[in-house]
């Protein structure tokens, strides 16, 4: 479970290859690169920051149960009261 991000990131990278060929995206990122910024470090990091943090709340929702039903229960009250408007 701990590497479900990065596995549904490769799945999703899989099917969009060719959308971004097209999108512009693989000009940004050349712009980027030409900036002395690598976006494949940046790319890295921020799924190793992702699974951390996924990590973190799986880990709290162990910990304290009740208290992450407890935060669930308002949230979907705040977003219910949201979608009625």
């Amino acid at each position: 479970m701990e590497d479900g991000f990065k596995t549904m990131s490769r799945t999703a990278d899989g099917g969009q290859a060719s959308e971004r060929s097209g999108s512009g995206l693989g000009s940004a990122t050349q712009h980027l690169k030409e900036y002395g910024v690598d976006t494949d470090v940046m790319t890295e990091r921020a799924t190793e920051r992702v699974t951390e943090l996924q990590q973190l709340i799986m880990d709290e929702v162990r910990a304290r149960p009740l208290r992450a039903l407890g935060w669930a229960a308002a949230a979907g009250v705040i977003f219910g009261f949201w979608a009625a408007r």
